[in-house]
C-alpha cells in the first residue's frame, strides 16, 4: 500500500537521522509521521499580534472559542475540532514525568482561556488547549489551530508556533487589510513554506480597510515576486459574525468567507492524501539534503593529503613556533627596558617637583615671620606637595600606558592576542605616613622676654651717658640719661626681635625641607612599588599568552605529525563509507520526490 511505503519512508529518513545524531531533524520527521496517520486535517492559523487570528477562528466556527479583543493575547495553541457535544480541555504537561507526560483537564467550553491563563500564573506549564464543537465546516475532518503571535517580543510565542508548524497539513497566515504585507511576515511566509507547503494568506478586517482591494492586489505582487505562491483571501470577521446571527446568505457572501471555507473543504479535505504526501515529502527532502551535505562537507575532509601539503603546514607551523621565541624575547627586553628607565625618572621627577617646592618655601621664610604665616604656610606646602604627587602619578600612568603599547606591538605583532588593561594607579597618601610639620620653638616672644631685653639695652644707655653726665655735674638719672637709655633699649629689643625671626624662618625652613624630603621619600616608595606591580602584571599577561601561542603551535604540529601518520587505508576506508551513505541518501531523496507524483514503492 502506498500509506505503508510512505510510512516506511519517513522511517527511513527518521533512522538516518538518529545515526547521523540530528536530533531537530529526527524529531521534526517523528511529528510528521504523527500527522500523516492522522486522519484529520491539520489547519494551523499564524500570524503577527492582533491581526484577528482568533477573530478569524470564531468567524469560522460561529462561536467564541478563542480569546479576541484589543486586550487579548494568545499565549498557547488551541486547537478546534469536530465534536457531537461541545466540549474542552487544557493539556498540562507534567514536568515531574518528563515532556512526554499530558494531563487533559476537561473544562467548561467558555471558560478555556481563563483555565489556561489561571495555570500559567500559577506556573504550571499548559501543551494547548482544545475545543470540541458540533459544526458542518469540522465535520469532515478538518481541524483549526489558533496559535501566538510570531514576531513578538517573546521569543517563547514564536517558538511554541514554529513548534507546531511541521505538523500543519494547510497554513493560514493572518495580515489585516489596513496594510500591505511587511518584510518580517514575507520572511516568516518563507520560512514555513519548507516546513508547510500548502500555505493561502488570509487578510481580515476589510470593513475596517476602504482600501483593502488595492492592499490585496499589492500583497499578491509580493507574494509572487519573494517566490511564495499562496492564495489571497480578503474577508471579514465582522460581517460573517453578523451574517450567521442574522442568517443572512447576502451577507455572509459579503464577508468572504464562502471562499474561505471552499478552499479549505477543497484543498485540505478534498486533497486530503495530495498535501499529506506533499507534507512528507518536503519534509523527508529537507532532512535528507541537511544530511547530505554533512557528509560531502566530511568527505570533503577526508581527502588524503600529498606528503608535500604535510610538510608545507609542519615548516609553518614550526617557523611560527620560531617567530614566537623571537617575538618573546624582543618584547621581554623592551619590558625591562621600559620598567628600568622608570625607575629612574620616577625618582628624579618627583625630586625636580620637591626641588622646586623647596625653593619657594625658601623664599617664603626669608621674607615672612613663621608666627604670622604659619597655618596658611602649612596648608600652602600640603596642597603643593599634593598637587606635584598628583602630576607625578598623572605622569606615570601615561608612561607606563606607552609601555604596555610597546610590549603589545613587538608582541602582537605577528601574534595577535588581547591588549592588558592597565588601571590607573591609586594616588598614594603619604602625609598620615610622616611626622607633622612643627611649629618653630622660638614662635613665641612672650611679654616679660621682651620687657626684660627692653630693660637690658635701657640699663647700657644709663650707665655709658650717665658717666658722661657725672662728669659734667649732673646725677644719674636725669633727661639725657633716661632718653639715651629708652633710645638703646628699643634698639635692643628690635634687634633681639629681628634675630629671633631669623631663627625662626631658619628653624621653618629646615623643618619643612625635612618634611618635604620624608614625603619624597614615602612618595619614590609608593611609585617604585607600583612600577614592580605593573612590571608582573605585563610580564604575567604576555607571559601566559605565549605559552597559549606555544600550546596552540605544539598541538599543531602533533596533529599535523598524527595526520601523516594516520593510515591511508583507514581514511579510504570511511571515504568509501561516506559514498555508500550518500548513494542511500540520494536513493531516499529520490523516493521522497516520486511522493508528489503517486510513484513511490517500498524499498
Amino acid at each position: 500500500m502506498i500509506e505503508t511505503a510512505m510510512v516506511e519512508l519517513i522511517d527511513r529518513a527518521t533512522a538516518e537521522c538518529a545515526e547521523q545524531q540530528r536530533p531537530d531533524l529526527h524529531s521534526r520527521l517523528r511529528q510528521i509521521r504523527t500527522r500523516a496517520l492522522d486522519p484529520a486535517q491539520l489547519v494551523l492559523i499564524v500570524g503577527e499580534p492582533k491581526q484577528g487570528k482568533s477573530e478569524l477562528v470564531n468567524a469560522l466556527v460561529n462561536a467564541a472559542v478563542c480569546d479576541a479583543g484589543e486586550d487579548a493575547t494568545t499565549v498557547v495553541p488551541t486547537l478546534v475540532r469536530h465534536s457531537e457535544q461541545p466540549n474542552a480541555l487544557v493539556i498540562e504537561q507534567e514536568p515531574a514525568q518528563g515532556p512526554a507526560a499530558l494531563d487533559r483537564v476537561p473544562v467548561p467550553v467558555e471558560q478555556v482561556r481563563e483555565r489556561i491563563e489561571q495555570a500559567i500564573g500559577d506556573g504550571r506549564p499548559v501543551s494547548r488547549g482544545e475545543v470540541g464543537l458540533p459544526r458542518a465546516v469540522l465535520k469532515d475532518g478538518l481541524t483549526l489551530m489558533d496559535t501566538p503571535g510570531v514576531g513578538t517580543t517573546s521569543t517563547t510565542l514564536t517558538a511554541r508556533t514554529l513548534a507546531v508548524v511541521a505538523e500543519a497539513d494547510a497554513l493560514l497566515m493572518v495580515s489585516d487589510a489596513t496594510q500591505e504585507l511587511t518584510h518580517n511576515e514575507i520572511s516568516f511566509l518563507k520560512k514555513v513554506t519548507k516546513l508547510c507547503p500548502n500555505v493561502a494568506v488570509v487578510q481580515p478586517k476589510t470593513d475596517l480597510s476602504p482600501h483593502w482591494r488595492k492592499v490585496v492586489e499589492v500583497n499578491q505582487r509580493h507574494l509572487a515576486g519573494a517566490g511564495i505562491s499562496a492564495k489571497v483571501f480578503p474577508v471579514s470577521s465582522t460581517i460573517r459574525l453578523q451574517a450567521m446571527h442574522a442568517r443572512d446568505g447576502n451577507l455572509n457572501n459579503e464577508s468572504g468567507f464562502p471562499q474561505l471555507v471552499e478552499h479549505l473543504r477543497s484543498e485540505a479535505l478534498g486533497k486530503h492524501d495530495q498535501l499529506t504526501r506533499r507534507l512528507v515529502a518536503q519534509n523527508v527532502a529537507d532532512a535528507v539534503d541537511e544530511l547530505t551535505e554533512t557528509l560531502k562537507a566530511e568527505l570533503s575532509a577526508q581527502s588524503p593529503r600529498t606528503a608535500a601539503e604535510t610538510l608545507v603546514e609542519l615548516e609553518t607551523a614550526q617557523r611560527r613556533s620560531e617567530d614566537l621565541r623571537r617575538s618573546t624575547g624582543h618584547w621581554q627586553k623592551t619590558l625591562n627596558d621600559g620598567i628600568g628607565e622608570l625607575f629612574a625618572d620616577i625618582e628624579f621627577d618627583f625630586r625636580e617637583r620637591a626641588w622646586a617646592i623647596t625653593t619657594q618655601l625658601n623664599e617664603t621664610m626669608d621674607e615672612a615671620d613663621p608666627v604670622l604665616v604659619w597655618d596658611d604656610f602649612v596648608e600652602w606646602l600640603e596642597n603643593a606637595l599634593a598637587e606635584a604627587i598628583e602630576e607625578t602619578f598623572g605622569w606615570l600612568d601615561s608612561r607606563l600606558e606607552r609601555l604596555s603599547d610597546e610590549v603589545a606591538d613587538q608582541f602582537l605583532r605577528e601574534h595577535p592576542g588581547a591588549r592588558p588593561r592597565i588601571e590607573k594607579l591609586p594616588k598614594p597618601e603619604p602625609f598620615a605616613e610622616v611626622a607633622e610639620l612643627k611649629y618653630p620653638k622660638n614662635g613665641e616672644y612672650r611679654r616679660l622676654d621682651q620687657v626684660l631685653t627692653g630693660l637690658r639695652g635701657s640699663y647700657g644707655g644709663v650707665l655709658m651717658f650717665g658717666l658722661v653726665t657725672n662728669m659734667l655735674g649732673l646725677g644719674l638719672l636725669n633727661v639725657v640719661t633716661i632718653t639715651a637709655g629708652m633710645l638703646l633699649g628699643t634698639r635692643s629689643l628690635s634687634e633681639e626681635k629681628d634675630v629671633r625671626k631669623r631663627r625662626r624662618q631658619a628653624e621653618a625652613k629646615t623643618s619643612a625641607q625635612r618634611y618635604v624630603e620624608q614625603v619624597a621619600f614615602q612618595v619614590n616608595k609608593e611609585a617604585k612599588d607600583a612600577i614592580r606591580r605593573i612590571h608582573r602584571t605585563l610580564h604575567t599577561h604576555f607571559t601566559q599568552l605565549t605559552e597559549e601561542a606555544q600550546l596552540e603551535i605544539s598541538t599543531a604540529i602533533q596533529d599535523i605529525k598524527r595526520s601523516a601518520e594516520r593510515s591511508a587505508v583507514d581514511r579510504e576506508d570511511r571515504a568509501r563509507e561516506i559514498r555508500r551513505k550518500l548513494e542511500e541518501l540520494a536513493q531516499l531523496r529520490r523516493r521522497a520526490g516520486m511522493l508528489t507524483t503517486n510513484r513511490i514503492t517500498a524499498a
